[in-house]
């Protein structure tokens, strides 16, 4: 996913679910820290099954890394992960 998308998907994510929030053992959790913590699994699974610790670039950590990562600094790791990860795949990484 190019830059601008990874950006504006994360920025869409956000707003969408920061607003809702699911009622939890009597206590209403907003939305956002599921999505949060499911792409930050995704991200070091997806990190995992491609290697991607073996690639040149400032957010190419091993997975369990990544992970702690995206859940702490979520607004900007995972839109780095997209875009790095886009650039990965199409071999585009100077």
């Amino acid at each position: 996913m190019k830059t601008r998308d990874a950006i504006l998907l994360t920025i869409a994510l956000f707003l969408l679910t920061s607003f809702v929030g699911l009622n939890i053992a009597g206590e209403n959790v907003p939305l956002i820290c599921f999505v949060v913590l499911g792409t930050a699994i995704w991200a070091a699974i997806d990190s995992s099954r491609i290697q991607f610790n073996r690639y040149r670039s400032g957010i190419s950590y091993r997975p369990v890394t990544l992970f702690f990562g995206v859940l702490l600094l979520w607004i900007v790791a995972f839109p780095w992960y997209l875009a790095a990860r886009y650039k990965d795949k199409t071999a585009q990484r100077s």
